[in-house]
């Protein structure tokens, strides 16, 4: 198990733990007291954040830091292959697209991003 994997499933969790109280990373960033960015970012298993920082997290979900940090490990380097072949694929097809194109792609992936499912 490596940090990115721990983080990876943290976000993952904290994600799911949200969605099911029914919040926007909005309603839940300021329930917490953290940023949207923030809060978006631990989602998506970027950076390290700090003990004191997930702690406010688990406070605004409302459960215990212990039941936060309680992760299943099972699938830790099986997404990081997936996405690491999706990137590739995705990366290849965006080198062969002119500046136009690329500028609706990015603002479709924006409002896609709004979505809540």
């Amino acid at each position: 198990m490596t940090n990115d994997d721990f983080v990876y499933n943290i976000g993952r969790k904290i994600a799911k733990l949200r969605k099911a109280r029914h919040l926007s990373q909005e309603e839940f960033a300021e329930k917490s007291g953290k940023m949207v960015n923030t809060i978006s970012k631990i989602e998506r298993g970027i950076g390290d954040p700090k003990i004191t920082t997930l702690r406010d997290i688990a406070k605004g979900l409302e459960v215990d830091l212990f039941e936060l940090l309680d992760v299943d490990m099972s699938n830790n380097t099986r997404h990081k292959k997936s996405n690491e072949k999706i990137i590739n694929r995705i990366d290849v097809l965006l080198q062969s697209l002119n500046e136009r194109t690329l500028q609706i792609i990015e603002k479709q992936i924006e409002v896609f991003h709004r979505v809540k499912f």
